[in-house]
């Protein structure tokens, strides 16, 4: 490995433009930051058009391979210095604005996949931070001096192809790993409303209709002490609505003591339960549910359901499938939050046991399955990051480098049998 400045990788370095509006339908396509993903990727379906001489978009068209930086914009959450790679989506032509740039990789001296990685891991490690600035508002990538830096690259170039290809194929098991599980939930979500209709319009003419107080006990949660931290110091887990990631909860960040429990609002909710998050800011556009696979406790945000009428598989995906509806009950004060006597008074069918009993037992199928799924998703996404980690910190032995590769077949297999156990246990749906 030898240390290069960015700079000295590139062929071109273009500035954006951004043109006008256009008199008709006519016009190139521009590439705005809003068009990128901190992923890398470029999202082409929310492209603008805009009128720009045709002068200038011969010299400013991208080209396959560009590398598109972000100059301007950023967030205190976020550093200004995103990296997209460019590649034709079709025969129309393609500029970047004017708040950011292209750099275009010198090929005779650099892969440009390999310059993508290289830059996509100083953004994600927060290396643009120390070359950014503020002014009237907008945060600014102080460009020429982040070029001016160095990064770590393997002098031959086929070394440089294979660390690219090895986190390209990487990333498309990730990529896979996500779809499945995707997936999963939607087959699950489309399975009970083919079991039992739609929860409102009770399309399937079931004669029993509740409310959710007539079939739930609740119990809700507080916060020990925290000028107390012997309290934090437990096994049992206190889930808060940054925990609710998952329809299965067996952990959570925090962990609190029996005297906690004793000595606050919270309460301890043998597993089975039915989490919902009541108040929280993710309201705004979704509802997290869950069940408790375990003894947990909860915060002031959350609210647990239990019922003696309806398994918890069913009662959690009848909230899934009025999540719409639900939400629209979400008020906006010091945070946002439900009613809770809104939920209470939600209408709910009640289907035979039977029928709930065969949904639960295709939930837990297909939650097995994607159980294996989200733990080769955790493995790829350790394994990714620490060839990204290794490569463009100068510390990847080459020499070893068929045992990735060799780690990335085995997690392609292992995708490959993944899915041919889901073909089975779809069949016994």
């Amino acid at each position: 490995m030898q240390l290069v400045r960015i700079k000295d990788l590139l062929s071109d370095k273009i500035s954006g433009e951004w043109g006008i509006e256009p008199k008709d339908t006519e016009g190139v396509c521009v590439i705005r930051t809003a068009n990128f993903t901190n992923l890398g990727q470029i999202n082409y379906e929310k492209v603008v058009i805009r009128e720009i001489p045709e002068n200038t978009v011969i010299k400013k068209r991208l080209q396959n391979g560009d590398l598109i930086i972000e100059k301007s914009g950023g967030s205190p959450k976020q550093p200004v210095g995103r990296i997209v790679e460019f590649y034709q989506p079709d025969e129309r032509t393609y500029l970047c604005n004017n708040f950011t740039t292209i750099l275009r990789p010198n090929n005779s001296k650099v892969h440009s996949k390999y310059l993508f990685y290289a830059l996509l891991f100083n953004h994600r490690i927060g290396k643009t931070l120390r070359y950014q600035n503020k002014t009237t508002g907008i945060i600014n990538l102080k460009l020429d001096k982040y070029l001016n830096s160095e990064i770590p690259i393997p002098e031959k170039l086929k070394d440089q192809i294979r660390i690219a290809n090895i986190l390209s194929r990487a990333e498309a098991l990730i990529a896979k790993r996500k779809e499945s599980i995707h997936l999963l939930d939607e087959l699950l979500k489309s399975t009970f409303l083919d079991m039992f209709g739609d929860p409102v319009r009770n399309e399937k003419g079931f004669k029993v209709i509740k409310t959710i107080k007539d079939i739930c006990q609740f119990k809700g949660g507080g916060t020990p002490s925290k000028s107390k931290p012997e309290y934090y110091t437990g096994d049992i887990p206190w889930v808060s609505p940054k925990d609710m990631k998952f329809l299965y909860i067996s952990t959570s960040q925090d962990k609190i003591t029996e005297q906690a429990i004793k000595e606050s609002s919270t309460n301890l909710i043998s597993k089975g339960a039915v989490l919902m998050v009541v108040r929280s800011g993710i309201l705004k556009s979704k509802l997290p549910v869950a069940i408790n696979n375990v003894d947990v406790t909860v915060n002031q945000d959350m609210k647990a359901f239990r019922s003696t009428e309806v398994l918890s598989q069913y009662l959690l995906y009848y909230f899934i499938s009025n999540a719409k509806n639900i939400l629209k009950k979400v008020r906006a004060t010091t945070a946002d939050n439900l009613n809770f006597d809104d939920i209470k008074s939600l209408k709910i069918i009640i289907p035979p046991l039977n029928l709930q009993t065969q949904f639960a037992q295709i939930v837990k199928k297909v939650e097995n399955i994607k159980t294996k799924y989200q733990q080769s998703l955790q493995e790829l996404e350790n394994l990714y990051a620490s060839l990204s980690q290794r490569a463009f910190k100068g510390e990847l032995d080459l020499s070893k480098m068929e045992i990735e590769e060799y780690k990335l077949d085995g997690h392609a297999e292992h995708g490959r049998s993944m899915a041919a156990e889901e073909g089975v246990e779809y069949g016994k749906k």
